[in-house]
């Protein structure tokens, strides 16, 4: 009976033995299975958290790229400024000494006659100055404007470039055709016209 019972004992030993073995061997598997799950996700994070950054890096890379371009663009863009103010300078120059030129008389009437138009009365003020002239160098001009029109020369310059200024008697409405005023009245055309010329833009 003693022996039975030993036999009996060690089977029961023998089960356990075996059913902890299965149990460690579950256990075992399962770990490795968490680790393997474990690691994946790690992998998944740190190549999204790697893709994030690389478009994050990309997006940097363009902006500053970009912000070259415009800073390029507008160092450009303000030399070619400088050039066109320099023209215009340059032709304002001209302009302000067009009394000494062959083109004066003729120059003159134009602007006087326009000037005489835009106010629109018979019996206009016109008022011109120019530097470099003399008063009787200008007086040619009152037999080309209409009857009734009041003619004055001044010693100085209109608009320091020179000019014509057409008003009516009481002086309401005038109308200001110096070179200063033509370029103001054409000013964006101008430039885009000097720009185009000189950048054939």
């Amino acid at each position: 009976m003693a022996e039975s019972l030993e036999k009996l004992h060690n089977r029961i030993l023998s089960d356990a033995r075996l059913k902890a073995a299965g149990i460690v061997e579950q256990g075992e598997e399962k770990s490795k299975q968490i680790l393997e799950e474990s690691r994946a996700q790690a992998q998944r994070e740190a190549n999204d958290i790697l893709s994030r950054a690389s478009l994050e890096a990309e997006s940097i890379r363009r902006s500053i790229l970009s912000s070259r371009i415009r800073a390029n663009r507008l160092r450009i863009l303000e030399e070619k400024n400088k050039i066109v103010q320099s023209v215009l300078k340059s032709v304002e120059q001209r302009l302000s000494d067009i009394a000494r030129t062959d083109q004066f008389e003729s120059t003159l009437k134009r602007l006087a006659l326009e000037a005489v138009e835009a106010v629109g009365t018979d019996n206009a003020v016109v008022k011109v100055g120019f530097r470099n002239t003399e008063k009787k160098s200008l007086q040619s001009l009152g037999q080309v404007l209409p009857k009734g029109t009041k003619f004055l020369a001044v010693e100085i310059a209109i608009d320091e470039l020179g000019g014509v200024i057409a008003s009516d008697p009481e002086g309401k409405m005038s109308f200001n055709n110096s070179f200063k005023a033509r370029i103001e009245r054409l000013d964006n055309q101008l430039l885009t016209t000097i720009s185009s010329n000189i950048f054939g833009e």
